[in-house]
């Protein structure tokens, strides 16, 4: 028997996009085994979307929770899977993103975290372009590249739990704070496949202006955390010329360029099996 998963949506007044979201989790059900919806009581209709999907979820709620990471924090203590992630309910998965990910997992119990690649879609589920990225390791975090998109992103749970969880008191920065503390203690990998669905849209948190403050006061408390982690001009640049070297000789700027002008402005639905195949 292979190893499980746990999967986290939290939500908040995102009923435009919680239908698609919720049914990319539901479409590979087979291998979930747990899915939670933390609603932060949402006035929009999205109570009434989760509702309608109820027999099909381990557990779900709609009330004030005090926010993004308070629900997150919330839904991963009650899981129990051997891996676990959480999905923003204006993100979605791709299909056969579950089996690919544990998988890897599977076949490295050392694995910490494990990345896919990840497709970026506007509000109207066209894509925008499409990410092929370098990394996870630390290695790469240590010379001043970390660039995980959340939505195509898997950690085991034991690693989670050892480093203390998602930070209830970060609401924009939490999961690079994780990302730091989890690659500081295990070894990541990617998958070279697209997995995950990032959303971009004017009420996202790193879109809306009325973020952009509180971004930046976390952003600069990340700083004085993770000192190691900041202010190294000379390592920056070294992991510069690495990334550009890693970009050139894997071939993987090209291909993400390619996948990028073969499927931007189409809808995601109509492409979602070619982009899967594309890898």
């Amino acid at each position: 028997m292979g190893v499980t998963l746990s999967i986290v949506m939290p939500s908040y007044n995102q009923a435009r996009f919680l239908d698609e979201a919720i049914r990319s989790v539901l479409s590979q059900r087979a291998v979930v085994k747990e899915f939670f919806v933390l609603d932060g009581g949402s006035t929009d209709g999205s109570r009434e979307i989760i509702e309608s999907y109820a027999k099909d979820l381990d557990f779900w709620r709609s009330q004030p929770d005090g926010g993004q990471s308070n629900a997150i924090a919330d839904g991963l203590a009650m899981a129990t899977g051997d891996i676990v992630t959480w999905l923003n309910s204006d993100d979605a998965l791709l299909p056969g993103a579950v089996d690919a990910l544990l998988a890897r997992f599977d076949a490295d119990p050392a694995l910490g975290l494990v990345e896919g690649d990840t497709v970026v879609v506007d509000a109207d589920s066209r894509i925008v372009r499409c990410d092929r990225r370098a990394g996870p390791s630390r290695a790469w975090m240590r010379h001043g590249y970390l660039r995980i998109h959340q939505p195509s992103a898997f950690f085991r749970r034991s690693v989670y739990e050892e480093v203390g969880g998602v930070d209830r008191g970060l609401h924009c920065v939490m999961d690079t704070d994780l990302w730091y503390r989890i690659l500081g203690r295990s070894e990541a990998a990617r998958v070279p496949r697209y997995t995950g669905v990032h959303r971009v849209h004017g009420d996202a948190k790193g879109e809306a202006p009325a973020w952009a403050e509180r971004y930046r006061k976390e952003r600069a408390l990340l700083a004085e955390r993770y000192p190691d982690l900041y202010g190294h001009p000379v390592r920056y640049q070294l992991g510069r010329a690495a990334y550009v070297w890693d970009r050139l000789t894997t071939g993987r700027g090209r291909r993400a360029a390619r996948d990028t002008a073969r499927f931007a402005g189409r809808p995601l639905d109509e492409v979602a099996d070619e982009l899967v195949a594309a890898c």
